[in-house]
């Protein structure tokens, strides 16, 4: 008990890899978040349009077309951000 604990031999550890369904499970899970990454940008990018379209104290109207559009325009949400963080 425990005589691997003293073993100073490293093990050679450079062919390890992910069997086949592990490493697809692995894929699929990195675009699931990165989707979901981005979508939270792009949510976070159409309210900051909407916000800024409403004005400082929303004085203007937001109808349903502006809402639409800031969604449509927010499929694009890392120019967006760029374009909000260089004018504020």
């Amino acid at each position: 008990m425990g005589a691997n604990l003293s073993n100073l031999v490293e093990e050679d550890k450079s062919k390890i890899a992910l069997a086949g369904p592990d490493r697809q499970a692995d894929i699929i899970l990195g675009v699931i978040w990165a989707l979901s990454l981005y979508g939270v940008g792009a949510i976070w990018c159409a309210v900051a349009l909407i916000g800024r379209w409403a004005g400082p104290h929303g004085e203007r109207g937001v109808n349903m077309f502006s809402v639409l559009a800031a969604f449509i325009l927010s499929a694009g949400w890392p120019v967006i951000a760029v374009y909000l963080l260089m004018n504020d």
